[in-house]
């Protein structure tokens, strides 16, 4: 139902630990095999086992704690992030920042001229904002002035 939490099962099984009196492995099923059982889709996904399909993400310490990281995002057999990767990435946007703010400055420094930035928005629209048939978010980017 939110984006945002099905981004964050690790954490609210660690909720259902802390407040809920529940062991790890008790609160893990709550956020994976559960809700395929529930869903009766549990001979396709909800645990890791050959022949299911899994999303699979590996952790650098103990999922319910706040300080694991995501190490590794893997999707129907496609890492999608890879923090080393990622890590080199953000060095290489950091560098390309830096120049494009030296370039910028240096035109303004030579008398070019300047206007002030436009901001942009983005509207995420849940599927009960909407009557969609396939119950799916929309994302609406705009330009508001």
């Amino acid at each position: 139902d939110d984006a945002e939490m099905a981004r964050r099962l690790n954490q609210e099984a660690a909720k259902i630990v802390k407040y809920g009196g529940v062991s790890e492995d008790e609160a893990f099923k709550m956020v994976t095999l559960n809700p395929a059982k529930a869903l009766h889709v549990d001979n396709k996904v909800g645990s890791i086992k050959v022949g299911k399909d899994a999303d699979v993400v590996l952790w650098t310490d103990n999922p319910l704690s706040i300080y694991a990281k995501s190490l590794y995002t893997i999707v129907d057999g496609t890492v999608f992030f890879d923090r080393a990767k990622d890590a080199e990435k953000s060095k290489a946007v950091a560098a390309e920042r830096a120049k494009l703010i030296q370039k910028m400055l240096g035109e303004k420094r030579a008398g070019a001229p300047m206007r002030p930035a436009t901001p942009s928005y983005q509207t995420i629209l849940s599927c009960g904002d909407h009557d969609h048939e396939d119950h799916l978010a929309t994302i609406y980017e705009s330009n508001k002035n």
